[in-house]
């Protein structure tokens, strides 16, 4: 790979990729793509525009990548629903006409283990066959159910051209800093929905990253779940976090929510809907990545929330 153009290269996901692949693998030239300038490690060159402009078309077809990676996504929630769709799924239809226009040699797509949804019979661990059945409600998980059928659909179309997916649990690390951390991370105590144990499961920021890297170089095609082999019960992430574990009933928390949100008070920086992944579980199983490609996991998800609690409680 010698040049690999990277939208939403300045966020969470987009800006540690970057500085994997310039660590990993310093011949290969980067453009980054972006609403906002970088802020760590930077691409070799920079583009800033928004992912729904014909623009974003001219600057791919102008750099001829032989790869594209595409991150550029509204991953916190916002009160404008329509306008995170917009940019979701909108902007990446703008970009999947770019890819068909220059037909690198690779494309990947950044998709969400939110995509299969939180539901009572999910298996534990979600295999990359299960259906993908979003929580329509979270605006995120249909978001991204949409994008997992026309990127099927491209994968089909394209079959010249090695088109992947990840399907990311939740990333965490040092670096850190969304509304699922501050779900983990902030509350005084957890909540058991219903009294309901489910497992949470985190993956290492280097690690998501590391996988995107080694599905690249393989070459591979399809989705690939992005988890470590292990879960956490939130009983036991409240014992390893020094907080008690309360079961409320499903609807208390939900009408809480709904108040908190509709008054954007502090805390609860998140729409209800949400409630769903701490009610029925939405573990993955990462068996493309182990047998597929021979990936190991540096980090457990154990190890992956330790670390993130470590520097909450530095920061306090």
């Amino acid at each position: 790979m010698q040049r690999i153009a990277i939208t939403g290269s300045s966020g969470y996901y987009g800006s540690k990729l970057v500085e994997h692949i310039r660590r990993e693998s310093p011949e290969t030239h980067l453009l980054g793509i972006d609403v906002i300038p970088p802020r760590g490690a930077a691409p070799h060159e920079f583009f800033q525009t928004d992912v729904r402009t014909p623009a974003i078309r001219s600057a791919l077809t102008n750099f001829q990548p032989d790869t594209i990676v595409h991150l550029a996504f509204v991953v916190n929630p916002i009160r404008d629903t329509r306008l995170m769709h917009d940019i979701n799924v909108n902007g990446t239809r703008n970009v999947f006409e770019a890819v068909r226009a220059i037909r690198p040699q690779r494309f990947l797509m950044a998709s969400s283990a939110t995509a299969y949804g939180a539901w009572p019979d999910n298996p534990v661990p979600i295999p990359e066959d299960w259906p993908i059945r979003a929580c329509t409600e979270f605006q995120y998980s249909a978001d991204k159910a949409v994008l997992e059928s026309e990127i099927k659909a491209l994968h089909d179309e394209l079959p010249d051209i090695a088109v992947a997916w990840t399907r990311p649990v939740i990333i965490g690390g040092k670096g850190v800093s969304n509304y699922l951390s501050r779900y983990v991370l902030n509350l005084p105590f957890l909540v058991l929905p219903n009294g309901r144990d489910v497992s949470l499961h985190f993956v290492h920021e280097d690690d998501c990253v590391a996988a995107t890297w080694a599905i690249l170089r393989g070459n591979a095609r399809g989705p690939f779940n992005v988890g470590p082999p292990d879960c956490l019960p939130l009983t036991k992430l409240a014992s390893l976090t020094n907080r008690r574990a309360i079961s409320l009933p499903y609807w208390s928390m939900r009408l809480a929510t709904t108040i908190w949100w509709g008054l954007r008070l502090p805390i609860f920086d998140f729409p209800p809907s949400l409630h769903h992944f701490a009610r029925y579980p939405w573990v993955v199983s990462p068996a493309r990545l182990q047998n597929d490609l021979g990936f190991q996991f540096r980090y457990s998800c154990e190890e992956t929330l330790l670390e993130m609690w470590a520097e909450h409680c530095r920061k306090k």
